[in-house]
């Protein structure tokens, strides 16, 4: 379930380069008042992102908005989706052979709804290996359980870290998947992309036998969401695609 800040919250595509945030408010108004607007910027230059965020004081200025067939501004078409919550990613490490993979899935289950369970195996050990990701619906869930990255699964002690790649290994699947394709979304995995995932948990594999041996392209940009393409736009590291262009997607 998407909590109230989402709800009222607004995803902006394809702007024009000089659309300012007034331009925005000016045009956006009309449909609800607005409590704030963050146009995104590439940190380095300062040139927008060709995207925004707006959150409104009331969920209906949304659905009015997604009702129209076409917004224009500055001369230009844009596209105005309802912002969706990020998902969120562990690494669960420590994983013991005696515990079964629903007793893994059902303990995470109670912090949060689970999009997806990886649990690779060794084929040469026919087992599973002593890791797992999990994938919840709420970025906040991973956040959550970070305040305690020492659990216990039915007395066994796991530990459980966010599922985060290198800065610069995101960049260049960022930039890669967006001037490649030009559109996002496509699968929420590659495995052709490399290296990425072997060194990107700063020596899980070293500490759990193999950790990344297989692994070597996770593209961990949110692309689930891909909304479609916007060549020359990088909205990647924020669910709606690899927009390609830009190649920084680590926004705060």
């Amino acid at each position: 379930m998407e909590n109230s800040f989402m709800v009222t919250k607004l995803f902006v595509g394809g702007l024009s380069w000089e659309t300012t945030e007034k331009e925005l408010r000016e045009y956006f108004t009309k449909y609800g008042e607005i409590e704030s607007i963050n146009v995104k910027t590439d940190p380095n230059t300062g040139r927008s992102r060709g995207f925004a965020f707006i959150v409104f004081n009331v969920a209906e200025a949304i659905d009015k908005i997604i009702e129209v067939s076409e917004h224009t501004i500055n001369g230009k078409k844009v596209d105005p989706k309802k912002a969706k919550a990020r998902h969120g990613k562990i690494f669960v490490g420590g994983l013991k052979p005696e515990l079964t993979d629903d007793e893994i899935k059902s303990f995470f289950a109670t912090y949060g709804s689970i999009v997806e369970v990886e649990m690779p195996f060794d084929k040469q050990k026919n087992q599973r290996k002593g890791f797992c990701f999990i994938t919840f619906e709420q970025e906040q869930v991973v956040n959550d359980l970070l305040k305690t990255p020492k659990q216990t699964i039915n007395g066994h002690q796991v530990d459980v870290k966010k599922a985060t790649p290198k800065p610069d290994q995101i960049a260049i699947r960022g930039g890669l998947r967006g001037g490649l394709r030009g559109r996002g979304g496509i699968r929420g995995r590659g495995r052709g992309w490399g290296q990425g995932w072997s060194q990107g948990y700063g020596g899980y594999n070293q500490g759990y036998g193999g950790y990344g041996g297989g692994y070597g392209g996770y593209d961990y940009g949110y692309g689930n969401y891909g909304y479609g393409g916007y060549g020359g736009y990088d909205y990647s590291g924020y669910g709606y695609g690899g927009y390609g262009g830009y190649v920084k997607n680590l926004d705060k």
